[in-house]
């Protein structure tokens, strides 16, 4: 059976090297922006993930080539809002009201428009970001909404804290990390699932271990390569 990749790592994942400055009535933004690389198979790209936290909340920024993902979450890791730009056809942007998902801009050339249902489950967008907030609040399990950035699709998963481990990273060297591990929701949760990896040092995400596709398809990953 063929699965869809339920929130695929580089574009919901992580976020981005974009030079935000979020000015506010207080001091700038604080940035951190960092590195990492994905790898299928033989194919590896690189993509850079920026977090800026100022007053207004947390702004977390993904870019890889001609696309780039942002969200505006809470400190907490809950989604308020989210654009996808990937030139020259798309710039998409959606935000939460209430139980509603509200689309507007334009998707590969197509103009969107629309409102989807949810309800009072946290949205989380990108996982790297609100995750980790899970691991930092020590809260065992969670199911929350989020969206596919390759189809626009609306959907539930769940995501549950399983324990520490040991792993190499990019420079060979050795890391103790928390692992969160998220399925499907419902009936296909056996079908599927993938990992995400935050170093208990800092909780900053390191490493994802996923399968977006039929059986045979090769394991994709992710690795922090700086710092």
């Amino acid at each position: 059976m063929t699965l869809p990749p339920p929130h695929s790592p580089l574009r919901a994942v992580l976020p981005l090297c974009l030079a935000l400055l979020l000015m506010t009535t207080g001091a700038p933004a604080t940035i951190r922006e960092f590195r990492y690389r994905e790898q299928t198979g033989d194919q590896s790209v690189l993509f850079f993930w920026q977090l800026a936290t100022a007053a207004n909340g947390v702004t977390v920024t993904l870019r890889q080539g001609n696309e780039v993902y942002t969200s505006l979450n809470t400190p907490e890791g809950t989604t308020l809002s989210w654009r996808y730009v990937h030139h020259p056809d798309t710039d998409v942007h959606v935000e939460r009201a209430g139980n509603l998902l509200r689309f507007s801009g334009r998707y590969q050339g197509r103009s969107i428009n629309k409102e989807i249902k949810i309800d009072k489950r946290p949205w989380y967008q990108p996982l790297s970001y609100s995750l980790h907030c899970l691991e930092q609040r020590q809260q065992d399990r969670t199911s929350f909404w989020t969206i596919r950035p390759d189809n626009l699709e609306v959907l539930t998963l769940q995501a549950e804290r399983q324990g520490t481990g040991r792993l190499i990273e990019a420079d060979g060297g050795g890391v103790i990390a928390n692992k969160v591990v998220i399925r499907l929701e419902g009936l296909m949760a056996g079908l599927w699932s993938a990992e995400y990896w935050f170093r208990q040092s800092d909780n900053l995400f390191i490493h994802y271990r996923g399968t977006h596709g039929p059986p045979g398809v090769p394991e994709t990953t992710i690795t922090l390569l700086h710092p």
